[in-house]
């Protein structure tokens, strides 16, 4: 059977509680955001997903790439700060086989 991941918990509740105030017309919002160490713990508790990988990006963001044992991914951007953004979620991940030697080095 084919699990459908949905935002977290955590997550839906950032984006939920970043908005607060009177109504009015709404700005597009940025992806849901929390501390790395949140992050983390919650993809580990809930999904058993760990670090496959990360490289730097542009403005010294971390893009990083989590997955489980059940095929579950996760892209997260963290700043240098230490806030980590959802960048997609997803199922179905299948890493490539694994060289000896890693081509880019």
């Amino acid at each position: 059977m084919r699990r459908i991941r949905t935002l977290s918990p955590l997550l839906l509740a950032l984006a939920t509680l970043s908005h607060a105030g009177p109504a009015q017309a709404q700005a597009p919002r940025g992806p849901p955001c929390a501390a790395r160490s949140e992050v983390v713990d919650h993809l580990r508790d809930i999904y058993g997903e760990h670090l496959v990988g990360n490289g730097l990006a542009e403005g010294g963001y971390i893009l990083e790439l989590f997955t489980g044992p059940a095929g579950s991914w996760t892209v997260f951007a963290t700043t240098p700060e230490g806030m980590s953004c959802l960048i997609s979620a997803g199922n179905s991940w299948e890493p490539l086989p694994r060289p000896d030697i890693f081509a880019g080095r």
